[in-house]
């Protein structure tokens, strides 16, 4: 089951994000994702923006690495590690047509991992779905906000562990 956010829950999850995000320790597990179609270069960009924490444990528990011992998360090592997970827990499709998607890289601050990923050379559609279980596995609670920008036209879902997809028609 689908859940869209109305316009007043839009401004209070995203207060609740900016509170939760805020925090070094925190007990919310949550990420954040925009999907933003680029009309120009018939491109999607798609920005997923995940605890810093969270993801070094997943990548403790899944690799044997720790992140907090890495200096470059864009080294060509950890990049394709990183590159494999997301790509096997995100996934795009145009009109029941699976998209390859390209990791482009990540930045890092104090608290985030902000991860880059783009889908090119497309054509139009009317139908977009989205599947994105990232932390699924590590955490029973964990929400996966999506925010899809189209255009003038935004939309917001959130992700659960039992139900990790949703579908968007333009």
């Amino acid at each position: 089951m689908n859940f869209i956010i109305p316009t007043v829950m839009k401004k209070i999850s995203f207060l609740i994000i900016l509170l939760v995000f805020g925090f070094t320790t925190h007990k919310y597990y949550v990420s954040t994702s925009l999907y933003n179609f680029n009309n120009e270069s018939n491109s999607l960009q798609i920005t997923l923006k995940v605890f810093k924490d969270d993801f070094a444990t997943l990548f403790i528990k899944n690799e044997g690495i720790d992140l907090d011992n890495i200096t470059d998360l864009n080294s060509l090592e950890i990049k394709s590690k990183i590159s494999k997970y997301l790509l096997s827990n995100v996934s795009v499709y145009l009109d029941n047509n699976k998209k390859e998607i390209k990791y482009l890289g990540c930045d890092q601050n104090i608290d985030l991992i902000i991860f880059y990923l783009e889908i090119d050379n497309f054509s139009t559609f009317k139908q977009i779905k989205l599947k994105n279980t990232v932390l699924f596995e590590l955490f029973e609670n964990q929400l996966n906000i999506i925010h899809v920008k189209k255009e003038k036209e935004k939309r917001s879902f959130i992700l659960r562990k039992d139900s990790p997809v949703t579908l968007f028609e333009f």
